[in-house]
């Protein structure tokens, strides 16, 4: 199962909805974060002090006005107590009304004035004679703030008509209180206020609640459409690639038949006609490989027929001759040359069973490299009457394609030995290992100089060629007087 989702088909299926997920997910946090950004600033830090604060005067002074003295203490617990931005965010407004808030600025004072703009509550209260008395700004902040009185006055909920930035950064406000909505003001409370570090968006559940939306609707819609476009186009993709690698299989077993075709211009239609062409050149190489090892094959034959069986024949032929011409006068000597002509015609029939045998590989026989040597050594044997020993270590199965390269030099080199080497003895070793296989044939002939070896010898080339085709080596050691070795090595895949 985990095999058949690591196709490519499948994995671009799910890179497709995953993307398209993230992309719909990551979209809908920037949309959040702007949103809670510009709300952030619209509820910016001074708004969110002003309006906090403002709450805890509105639900309390005009309830108050009635009693000053209560108000007098009131006020004074809100400006000396103090509370935190958290309480105010887990504390109710009553509760709150028990500390000062902290967004106010303690160390400035609050002034509570009527519709005259008389004093009526201070906190602190440094000179209780100025109760009563109309406010005078200057005198007692510092400067004029007869813009935002006026504003509070009318009842303007305008913030920025309510407050003035003040020299030390804070804001100065001045906010009218009523009952409610629809009294008019009854008093006028002014205080200083600073920003807080953040003010938490007031409907931070409906981006939360947002958020879970949509990833729902990612796992319920998008991954599925995804998933499905994602299948769809690379539907196309998987055929094309699946052409090419039943192709390229086929290749692989010297099938040239198939041919794969695709005409798109992109990148996998440019590599299918690169490998068509070059499977098209493959084919057309080996087929003339095989013409030329066909015709080295044919020239080693009529090498060999010439020096074998032409010359026997054209021999015995002489001694048939010669028997016809005495047949008349001398019947003993004709018989000696028919004698000479039969074991001629003998030889003759013996090396053309070689020659024969070497035609048919014994692999291809499914008898073996290692039955195949031991078999025809003792038939080379037995026409050359060169002693052979035989060592095979390992035996086991080979590719077909080496054990015919093999058998080929096993014959090759033999086949010089008998002509050249002028041995008495040959030793044959073949060695296999998973990992590789040698032959070693070793002479105690006269040898010869390796380093004179003409590059266009045809036995020695034709050997190192075959060992080549299946990427196997041929080394060479021979010294004049004491004899050849020859090492053919292939390397297993």
């Amino acid at each position: 199962m985990f095999k058949f989702f690591q196709r490519l088909q499948w994995k671009l299926t799910l890179s497709y909805a995953l993307v398209t997920a993230g992309t719909v997910i990551v979209l809908t946090i920037i949309l959040i974060a702007i949103a809670v950004y510009f709300e952030t600033q619209n509820n910016s830090r001074t708004l969110s002090s002003f309006y906090w604060s403002k709450t805890a005067f509105q639900d309390n002074i005009p309830y108050l006005l009635d009693d000053p003295p209560a108000l007098q203490r009131w006020l004074e617990r809100v400006q000396n107590n103090g509370f935190t931005w958290n309480d105010f965010q887990s504390l109710t407004v009553r509760e709150t009304l028990d500390y000062a808030n902290t967004l106010m600025v303690e160390t400035q004072p609050i002034y509570v004035l009527d519709p005259d703009l008389n004093l009526i509550a201070a906190a602190p209260l440094d000179n209780p004679a100025l109760i009563g008395k109309p406010f005078r700004p200057r005198a007692l902040i510092g400067f004029s703030m007869e813009s935002i009185i006026e504003a509070a006055l009318v009842g303007d909920k305008n913030y920025y008509a309510q407050s003035i930035p003040a020299p030390d950064g804070t804001r100065l406000v001045a906010f009218p209180l009523r009952k409610s909505d629809d009294d008019p003001v009854v008093a006028i409370a002014i205080y200083h206020i600073k920003p807080v570090a953040f003010a938490t968006p007031s409907n931070l559940y409906i981006y939360q609640t947002l958020f879970l939306v949509t990833m729902s609707l990612m796992f319920l819609v998008a991954v599925p459409v995804g998933a499905v476009f994602g299948w769809l186009v690379t539907r196309g993709l998987r055929r094309r690639l699946a052409s090419l690698s039943t192709a390229s299989q086929a290749w692989s077993r010297g099938d040239f038949s198939a041919s794969p075709r695709d005409r798109s211009g992109d990148e996998i239609g440019e590599l299918t006609r690169n490998l068509t062409g070059m499977a098209e050149q493959l084919q057309t190489l080996l087929h003339t490989n095989d013409e030329l090892a066909r015709m080295e094959e044919r020239n080693r034959l009529a090498r060999d027929l010439h020096d074998t069986v032409k010359q026997q024949t054209y021999a015995a032929r002489m001694q048939l001759s010669a028997a016809k011409n005495l047949l008349g006068s001398d019947l003993t000597a004709a018989a000696g040359h028919l004698d000479t002509a039969l074991q001629l015609n003998r030889e003759t029939q013996q090396e053309l069973k070689l020659i024969i045998d070497e035609l048919r590989p014994a692999a291809l026989q499914g008898k073996g490299l290692a039955h195949a040597l031991k078999e025809y050594a003792d038939r080379w044997q037995e026409h050359t009457g060169i002693r052979v020993e035989t060592a095979v270590v390992g035996e086991r199965p080979l590719p077909l394609e080496v054990e015919q390269a093999l058998y080929r030099v096993l014959q090759e080199a033999l086949s010089n030995i008998a002509r050249h080497a002028e041995a008495d003895q040959v030793r044959l070793s073949l060695s296999m290992t998973p990992e590789r296989v040698a032959l070693v044939v070793a002479d105690n002939g006269r040898g010869f100089d390796v380093n004179a070896i003409s590059p266009n010898s045809y036995g020695l080339t034709g050997m190192q060629g075959r060992l080549n085709e299946v990427g196997g080596t041929l080394k060479v050691e021979s010294t004049p007087s004491a004899g050849t070795t020859l090492t053919a090595e292939v390397l297993l895949k």
